[in-house]
């Protein structure tokens, strides 16, 4: 998934701006289908174990969770979910601050 991080340095000046930086930050890529792939493959592997993504990710970093092919995997899986989810948290609060009609 393409980031784009903004600083107070890179701030845009306007909406437009901002619209062309959100525009080149998703353009090449579909980040929505790949994170509802992913999302599928955790609920696979949720309900394989009868365990959640998340209380499996705090027995694997407790070292609970052995080290298996398949285990490791779910580890990277959730933390690429975990950080796609604050991107797209991130980018529709963005969207919700500048995308939205400004009143006169």
């Amino acid at each position: 998934m393409p980031t784009t991080r903004l600083t107070a340095e890179n701030w845009p000046e306007s909406a437009t701006e901002f619209r062309r930086i959100l525009q080149e930050a998703w353009r090449g890529g579909a980040p929505m289908d790949d994170f509802v792939q992913l999302v599928r493959d955790l609920t696979l592997l949720e309900q394989k174990h009868g365990l959640s993504s998340a209380e499996f990710y705090q027995r694997y970093q407790r070292g609970e969770m052995g080290d298996e092919m398949e285990i490791m995997r779910w580890a990277s899986k959730f933390e690429i979910y975990e950080e796609m989810k604050e991107d797209l948290d991130n980018t529709f609060s963005l969207l919700e601050r500048y995308a939205l009609p400004v009143s006169a």
